[in-house]
């Protein structure tokens, strides 16, 4: 028995829509608010369903459907109509799941994995080897326990200076170990950001006391006692 080409044109189109299907991460922390935004969509809206793994968790059909949430979600959930946003308040681990969502009838083809995450610890900046010195070289590490944070993304500011992107650890230049006063560290991922206490530069080293400051100083206290002299 020969399959038949309605068949096959079926099986192709249901592998299109599979592989064209893109599923994004939403990260969330327990107690905290997910927000979902869905695809933008030509005309007005007329309708939105969401789902939660493939469970009703709010519906809206304009003139025909008032805007209803449904199971857990009651009470802590707001549907934009307007624009589709959903959000989600006091999020717990059981929300964890994938979302979906249909507007005006059309199914979208982005599905939102959503990822429970902690926030990032307070960070400390080490100085690795702990035994360096002047001459050897050096790093500084941002410090903390991120095993339950997710992505994790580091910046660093030197003295009152901007942050600059990095990474948890960064190398000392010798420039640096000379003139940098403190280096400060910041780490941040999708649901929260902290900042270290400024770490003093063990290296640093005030101008001695032949600076210039010193030698206009004792300029100035000299062409005193020149003037008074010829006064």
């Amino acid at each position: 028995m020969e399959t038949s080409a309605g068949f096959w044109l079926l099986a192709v189109l249901l592998l299109v829509g599979f592989t064209q299907a893109q599923t994004v991460e939403k990260y969330f922390k327990v107690g905290g608010t997910l927000q979902l935004s869905p695809q933008p969509v030509s005309g007005a809206i007329t309708s939105i369903v969401w789902k939660y793994d493939k469970m009703l968790l709010a519906e809206w059909v304009k003139g025909s459907i008032d805007l209803t949430y449904y199971s857990k979600f009651k009470g802590r959930t707001n549907l934009n109509t307007d624009t589709g946003v959903l959000e989600i308040r006091d999020m717990t681990a059981t929300d964890t799941g994938l979302y979906s969502v249909e507007i005006n009838n059309q199914v979208q083809s982005r599905l939102y994995q959503t990822v429970e995450v902690e926030a990032v610890p307070q960070p400390e900046v080490i100085l690795q080897p702990l035994a360096c010195d002047r001459s050897s070289t050096c790093g500084l590490k941002c410090y903390g326990d991120i095993t339950n944070a997710g992505p994790v993304t580091y910046s660093w500011k030197k003295d009152g200076g901007e942050w600059e992107d990095g990474q948890d650890r960064r190398d000392l230049s010798k420039l640096e170990k000379d003139s940098v006063k403190t280096f400060t560290c910041r780490m941040k991922n999708p649901v929260s950001q902290k900042e270290s206490e400024a770490f003093k530069n063990p290296f640093h080293q005030r101008k001695p006391a032949n600076s210039d400051d010193l030698h206009c100083g004792l300029w100035v206290i000299t062409l005193g006692a020149v003037m008074r002299s010829l006064a």
